[in-house]
């Protein structure tokens, strides 16, 4: 065989290996990206049970800040009624003398 055709034969045989041992990182590369996805997709299951949860605390916070505005609202439409009543009783008393 020629030398040319050899030293061809022998680049070509090193190129192969060069491109093996990329294709074998590469390979290694993948199952990492992979790994990677699947702790990606847990993290985010994860974040939307937390946000779930978090909805469901606002709620019920609401609630809670919300009753002694409620009871005020109470205090004050039995005050506003009392007054209202007196002022009324004390007229029919006055008108009735």
């Amino acid at each position: 065989m020629d030398e040319k055709y050899v030293q061809m034969i022998i680049e070509n045989t090193q190129s192969c290996k060069s491109a093996h041992h990329r294709i074998d990182k590469l390979e290694n590369d993948i199952g990492e990206i992979k790994e990677l996805t699947i702790a990606v997709k847990e993290i985010a299951m994860e974040t939307k049970a937390t946000r779930e949860d978090v909805n469901d605390m606002n709620s019920r916070l609401k609630i809670v800040e919300q009753k002694p505005a409620n009871n005020w609202d109470k205090i004050v439409t039995t005050a506003i009624g009392t007054i209202v009543g007196a002022i009324v009783g004390a007229i029919i008393g006055l008108i009735l003398k």
